[in-house]
């Protein structure tokens, strides 16, 4: 497999987290009109605190996905300039996958408890 037909397979990789992001940032602003409205008039403290919690594993959850678009964009510029030995390079682009992957699932799982609490 030459160089490029890797930098092409790698940055189509890319391409596909990316979007994916994206949608995930949307939905995250989904789950957080939703938990907006469900502590509306609500004073029960584990209600409260329940909200509370899927509130701050928005915050971060939206925190990580922004350190890990950075590392895609960066690991892209590092592609593209060749600038590192081709198995670093696919060594970092396989950290981004385990990473991406870890961050999925935890997305996964925030969306799965969410459901659960508005059910």
């Amino acid at each position: 497999m030459t160089t490029q037909t890797t930098q092409n397979l790698l940055f189509t990789e890319h391409l596909t987290w990316l979007n994916t992001l994206v949608q995930i940032k949307n939905l995250y602003k989904d789950f957080e009109l939703k938990l907006q409205l469900s502590a509306a008039g609500i004073a029960n403290a584990i209600v409260l605190a329940k909200v509370e919690s899927f509130q701050n594993r928005c915050i971060r959850q939206k925190e990580v996905l922004d350190e890990l678009r950075h590392e895609i964009k960066q690991h892209e510029n590092h592609l593209e300039r060749m600038d590192q030995p081709a198995h670093l390079l696919l060594l970092m682009h396989v950290n981004l996958r385990d990473q991406y992957n870890r961050f999925f699932d935890l997305y996964l799982e925030l969306e799965r408890d969410f459901d659960e609490y508005i059910a």
